[in-house]
């Protein structure tokens, strides 16, 4: 079995017993350390997928230095963290291009990285769980029939609830922090993971129209503002409920009520000239 697993950084700093403190320094995420055992536990050949800049290229290094068996890095210059749909969306490209029987995400909890489990699942078509406790039947407090292809999952519902399902591969698996603590790779591991090649391959090439603009910022939007009593242009509204109010205060809408906006599906450069334009058309630049 082929395994994808994410390699993300995540802030980390030391400090002494003194109570000095070192620079954060971007490290592989604990989630992602979590999710790299989990996908040692289930397949034989396990690629670690490492997007944006160096952070990420030596978040793949710590990876393999963990016994990932290949490393990957889709490399460009981030303004600042990928937006998760557009994290997800490169992913999801990576996965199609390299075919896997398993996309294995860490997440810490329902609320922090099950978007991108559940957003890659959705543009492959393949079936999803998150919050993955268990991997296999001898990790599972079920009985379950597991047929050729298929992987038989312990996932978390609520707390003190769980549930046991099998999922039919290819599938995406979001791996619940507390699937396992991880243990320190023995130092052959590490060696060989040192040593390994990475390949890298630019944005462009796996997701042609995305930029390191739009990773980070997403599609641009326009509103139809329009100039009515903003701040600094005269009195401030006094009828209308309390949200026409905001909303005029603002230049958004009227008395009747809000423009709901205009979506531009355009690369980012030639969205802000658009938006650009249409300010100045209408004399708010």
């Amino acid at each position: 079995m082929k395994a994808l697993v994410t390699a993300r950084p995540e802030p980390h700093r030391v400090v002494d017993d003194d109570g000095n403190a070192e620079p954060y320094r971007p490290q592989l995420s604990i989630d992602d350390r979590v999710a790299l055992a989990a996908a040692r536990d289930l397949a034989e050949d396990v690629t670690a997928v490492g997007i944006g800049g160096d952070p990420a290229k030596r978040c793949v290094r710590t990876a393999l230095e963990g016994g990932a068996d290949a490393g990957l890095h889709v490399a460009y210059d981030p303004i600042e963290e990928a937006a998760g749909d557009k994290y997800a969306t490169v992913l999801a490209r990576v996965a199609a291009r390299e075919s896997p029987d398993v996309v294995v995400v860490g997440q810490s909890s329902s609320f922090a990285g099950a978007e991108i489990a559940t957003l890659v699942g959705e543009q492959l078509d393949w079936p999803t769980a998150t919050r993955v406790t268990g991997l296999g039947t001898p990790e599972i407090d079920a009985e379950l029939s597991v047929d050729q292809g298929e992987i038989a999952v312990q996932r978390k519902l609520a707390i003190g609830r769980q549930e046991a399902v099998v999922v039919e591969s290819p599938t995406v698996l979001g791996i619940d922090v507390g699937y396992t603590d991880p243990d320190r790779a023995p130092l052959s591991t590490v060696v060989a993971g040192q040593r390994a090649e990475i390949e890298t391959a630019p944005l462009e090439d796996v997701a042609p129209g995305e930029s390191r603009f739009s990773m980070s910022v997403g599609a641009a939007t326009v509103e139809d503002v329009t100039p009515n009593e903003r701040w600094g242009r005269g009195r401030p509204p006094r009828t209308g409920t309390v949200e026409q109010r905001i909303y005029r205060m603002l230049g958004r809408g009227t008395d009747e009520g809000s423009s709901a906006g205009e979506r531009i599906d355009a690369p980012p450069e030639e969205a802000a000239e658009q938006v650009v334009d249409y300010l100045r058309r209408n004399g708010l630049l």
